[in-house]
């Protein structure tokens, strides 16, 4: 099958990038034959694969911790992968479009309609429903504009009425949000997968935690925070790495320090992908207290380094753990709930082995790249001519 991916950013560095990329690798590893149009990320190291042909369109993009491009960029990209696309169709063959969220998607519509070809579209979240004030409360971050807190509620309402043949997502949390904001299209449920390896031997340190993410105001951070301010009391080197950058950064390291946790707390900002699986195996758990995901692809990575992970009471990662399973589902608002988390996994440091190693096997069994491809692949054939693998 001749696969044509539309993504703005098709790196590992994003959840959604990193998933886009696992499905072109697995798409190639199968036979398959991949054409990718994306932005090129300054510095970013792409794959060597004569199956997977990469064409990058203007402008070079500045990796800035999974903030969104700019209205001007997405623009660009929607005009040059069009342009591209229109080429790519006609020369190479293209069974199948499949793009990545809004820019990517709305190219992706226009050259289904020009050429017919049937078109999926991902969405992995649909972040105007997380609260009212959601896009206000954005808006309000340093660095970010007030245009950008007042175009996504619109564009989340316009993605869901594209031309496509299906939509789809990563979680049901997502689907029932884009069912209730008037998605008709069918809408196929693949679970997010990260690529097989073995954990790293890393020496567990009992009294570290480790947070890897974006710094945004909806991964509620300030709830860790202000348990890890309670557990101090009884456990004073207690400690809790930061891994990620964003523009609620500021207001955490405030927060941070007028709790005089300097030396509980540190803000490692962006690392390179081995050095953040060193982390999450060198702690002994991972914390994840957001309040609003499509799915949560570090819970993966956590379960991949047997180590058991703190989740928000809310869906998908409620769905994705199970408490006193393969980690603790917690009240996302009691900072008293979080310490004492953090003081029961530090005094019983073989039943955080115990859940993490749950993890690791729920991740073998439901979560696996060859399970998603099987999943991805089946969904392509539904919505095109019958083909030999």
């Amino acid at each position: 099958m001749n696969v044509l991916l539309l993504s703005q950013l098709f790196s590992k560095k994003g959840g959604g990038e990193y998933v886009f990329s696992l499905i072109a690798k697995n798409l190639v590893e199968n036979g398959n034959q991949v054409w990718v149009i994306t932005n090129r990320i300054i510095g970013e190291k792409y794959p060597v694969n004569n199956r997977i042909k990469i064409i990058f369109v203007a402008p070079d993009l500045e990796y800035r911790g999974g903030l969104p491009p700019s209205a001007l960029v997405h623009l660009r990209y929607i005009v040059n992968a069009v342009i591209q696309g229109l080429k790519i169709i006609k020369k190479e063959k293209i069974d199948i479009i499949h793009s990545n969220n809004f820019a990517p998607a709305l190219a992706g519509s226009i050259l289904s309609y020009f050429t017919s070809k049937p078109h999926i579209i991902t969405i992995h979240d649909v972040l105007s429903l997380c609260g009212k004030n959601y896009w206000k409360i954005w808006g309000d971050q340093i660095y970010m504009s007030k245009f950008s807190s007042l175009l996504p509620p619109f564009l989340d309402k316009l993605m869901v009425k594209l031309r496509c043949s299906c939509i789809h997502t990563v979680s049901e949390t997502t689907k029932d949000d884009l069912v209730s904001l008037g998605a008709k299209k069918p809408i196929h449920v693949i679970s997010n997968a990260i690529e097989e390896s073995d954990p790293i031997q890393e020496m567990t340190n009992p009294l570290q935690f480790v947070y890897v993410g974006r710094l945004l105001f909806s991964k509620n951070l300030e709830v860790a925070i202000r348990g890890i301010s309670i557990a101090k009391k009884k456990e004073p080197n207690i400690k809790l790495i930061i891994v990620g950058d964003g523009p609620h950064k500021n207001i955490l390291q405030t927060l941070t320090s007028k709790l005089g946790l300097k030396s509980n707390i540190e803000f490692k900002g962006h690392v390179s992908e081995e050095e953040k699986m060193r982390l999450i195996a060198n702690s002994t758990a991972l914390v994840f207290p957001s309040l609003c995901e499509g799915f949560g692809l570090v819970i993966l990575e956590a379960f991949l380094q047997n180590k058991p992970v703190m989740v928000s009471d809310v869906r998908p990662s409620s769905d994705i753990i199970t408490h006193e399973v393969n980690g603790y589902v917690l009240n996302p608002y009691d900072g008293t709930i979080w310490a004492d988390c953090f003081l029961k996994i530090i005094s019983n440091p073989q039943e955080a082995v115990r859940l993490g190693k749950s993890g690791n096997n729920l991740l073998k069994e439901k979560y696996d790249e060859k399970s998603m491809y099987k999943k991805i692949i089946s969904m392509y054939i539904q919505y095109t001519t019958p083909y030999q693998a």
